[in-house]
C-alpha cells in the first residue's frame, strides 16, 4: 500500500516571511503540529513546529571566539516568557527546521511508518520531481490507514 493512502491533504502551510506569532494562531485554529514552509511555486524549503519555537526559548549555551562551547548556559533575556515576545515577530523562515522527513506518494507505506517511528515526528508527502508538499502523514493518519487495511481485503 502506498503512503498516499494515508496522506491528509488539508493541512496547513506558512511561507518563509510569514511572522511566527501568525503562523503559532493559524496553526492553533488549524490544531497543526507541524507545518511545511513553502516557496512561492509551493516546494517544501522546511518545516515549522511548535517545539522549535519552544527550543529557541531555551538559554543557550556560551560559546567562545575559537568556537568552543563552555558548558555554561546563560539566558538572553531575563525570562523565558520575556524571550517569546522577541521570537513572536521574526519570520518563519528564521526559525524553521530545513531537514525534515519527506516521503513520495508512492513510499510503501510500512516504510513511512518506520520513518515516523525513528524520528518520532510527522512525514511531509512531497511530489517527486517539483517538491511540492501534497500532505502530511502522522502516527494518527498512518494507524487509520492500517486499520482500514486489515478490515479490507487487501
Amino acid at each position: 500500500m502506498p503512503s498516499h493512502a494515508a496522506m491528509n491533504d488539508k493541512f496547513l502551510t506558512a511561507s518563509p516571511g510569514d511572522n511566527v506569532e501568525d503562523t503559532l494562531k493559524a496553526m492553533k485554529k488549524a490544531k497543526a503540529d507541524i507545518v511545511p514552509v513553502v516557496d512561492d511555486k509551493g516546494a517544501v524549503m522546511g518545516v515549522f513546529t511548535i517545539d522549535l519555537v519552544l527550543e529557541n526559548l531555551l538559554p543557550v549555551s556560551v560559546a567562545m571566539s575559537d568556537g568552543v562551547q563552555l558548558d555554561i548556559q546563560i539566558g538572553a533575556a531575563p525570562g523565558i516568557a520575556k524571550r517569546l515576545k522577541k521570537i513572536l515577530p521574526l519570520s518563519v523562515g528564521d526559525l524553521m527546521n530545513r531537514k525534515f522527513d519527506a516521503v513520495y506518494p508512492e513510499t510503501p507505506l510500512w516504510e513511512t511508518v518506520n520513518q515516523i517511528v525513528m524520528s518520532n515526528r510527522p512525514v511531509i508527502v512531497v511530489e517527486p520531481k517539483s517538491g511540492k508538499a501534497l500532505g502530511i502523514i502522522d502516527s494518527a493518519s498512518a494507524l487509520e490507514e492500517l486499520n482500514r487495511m486489515k478490515d479490507s481485503d487487501r
